[in-house]
């Protein structure tokens, strides 16, 4: 797509795009996150954990929650385990394998979470009115093709991890 712009400066604003405003968001994402967890008295993990085990169609064990977030079993039980205690998930045992243990978030604590989401929920609102039809459709798919990027680049440095060791810190 051609903006009419010399191909220096659109070459600048893509490489401002990509680097800088990529990574500062994402840095302010973290942050966010961060301090939105401490307000639960959750960790980022614990809370992006439960995020996962929110958003999932169906009951994760402990092992699906460690296999799509990367962590240990052992890590995971610690995650469960402050979840579980800070009222934010049940442990049920699966109605068809007894040994098995499904984690669910328990209802009445999402309004917990929902209420500090929502003042940024409302910010990107107003945010997104002073956009017109077609900008916000560009705007949904460049961040919906921005997650699949996003998702392939961490299945690769996930599966790089399995069989390659970390690059050494100096």
């Amino acid at each position: 797509m051609s903006t009419g712009k010399p191909v220096a400066a659109r070459d600048t604003l893509i490489a401002h795009l990509a680097e800088t405003l990529g990574r500062d968001l994402a840095t302010r994402t973290v942050l966010f996150h961060h301090h939105l967890a401490a307000r639960l008295g959750l960790s980022v993990t614990d809370l992006k954990c439960l995020d996962l085990l929110r958003s999932s169609d169906l009951p994760l064990t402990g092992k699906n929650l460690a296999d799509q977030i990367g962590l240990t079993g052992g890590a995971i039980t610690g995650v469960a385990d402050r979840l579980e205690a800070a009222g934010f998930v049940e442990r049920v045992r699966d109605p068809h394998d007894r040994r098995r243990w499904e984690l669910r978030p328990i209802p009445d604590r999402q309004g917990d979470i929902a209420a500090l989401f929502a003042p940024l929920a409302a910010a990107m609102a107003d945010l997104a009115a002073r956009y017109d039809d077609d900008q916000l459709e560009a705007i949904i798919s460049f961040l919906t093709r921005l997650e699949a990027i996003l998702d392939n680049q961490t299945e690769a440095l996930r599966t790089a991890a399995l069989t390659k060791p970390a690059i050494p810190a100096d």
